[in-house]
C-alpha cells in the first residue's frame, strides 16, 4: 500500500484530517475484500464512528496502523456475525423431512401386494358382483347404469357392490 502524503492546514479539525487522509485509502482496503459498495461504504463510516468514540483523532502516534488494525478488527468482526447469523439458520440434514412424491421402495411392495390381494378377491367373487363392483368403483358408472348395462335392478346392484366391499373390508382386517 503507497503511502498518502496529506498537509493538513494549521487548525484544522484532527478528525477532518483523518476523514481527507484515510477516506480513499480505506474505501480501496474494503474493497479487496470483495464487499458490496453498502458494505464498504458502512465499515467505512465504522471505522470514522469508532475513532470519534475513543476520542484518539488528534492524539494518535501512528494513524495509519491503528486505522488500518480498526478496519480489520471491523471486517473480522463482521464476518464472524455472518458465520454466526448462517450457523444459526442452518439445519442439520438428518433433521429435514423432504416430501417425495413417489413411493419408497417398501411401500411400492406394500402397494403391490394389496393390489395381489384386491385382484385375488376379486377373482374369487361371482362375476357379477365382480363387474358392478369394477364398473361402479373404477369406471364410475352410476348404479342406474349398472343396472342398464346388467339388466338387473337397481337394488340388486348395491347387493352386489356391497358384497364385494364386504370381500375386501376382510384384507384390511387381516395382517398383509
Amino acid at each position: 500500500m503507497s503511502a498518502v502524503l496529506y498537509f493538513p492546514r494549521p487548525g484544522a479539525d484532527p478528525l477532518a484530517v483523518l476523514y481527507a487522509r484515510f477516506l480513499s485509502p480505506l474505501q480501496r482496503f474494503f474493497a479487496g475484500y470483495r464487499l458490496s459498495a453498502a458494505d464498504i461504504d458502512d465499515l467505512t463510516q465504522d471505522v470514522f464512528v469508532r475513532l470519534i468514540g475513543c476520542g484518539a483523532s488528534g492524539s494518535l502516534r501512528k494513524p495509519d496502523a491503528f486505522v488500518f488494525t480498526l478496519a480489520r478488527n471491523l471486517v473480522r468482526d463482521r464476518a464472524r456475525r455472518l458465520h454466526t447469523r448462517a450457523a444459526a439458520a442452518t439445519v442439520r440434514f438428518e433433521e429435514i423431512e423432504l416430501p417425495c412424491e413417489s413411493l419408497t421402495p417398501e411401500q411400492q411392495i406394500v402397494q403391490r401386494e394389496r393390489l395381489h390381494h384386491v385382484m385375488v378377491v376379486l377373482a374369487g367373487l361371482k362375476p357379477a358382483t365382480c363387474q358392478a363392483f369394477v364398473l361402479h368403483r373404477v369406471h364410475g358408472d352410476n348404479y342406474a347404469q349398472i343396472a342398464h348395462d346388467m339388466g338387473i335392478s337397481v337394488s340388486m346392484v348395491e347387493k352386489h357392490i356391497m358384497a364385494a366391499g364386504a370381500a375386501l373390508r376382510q384384507i384390511d382386517s387381516q395382517d398383509i
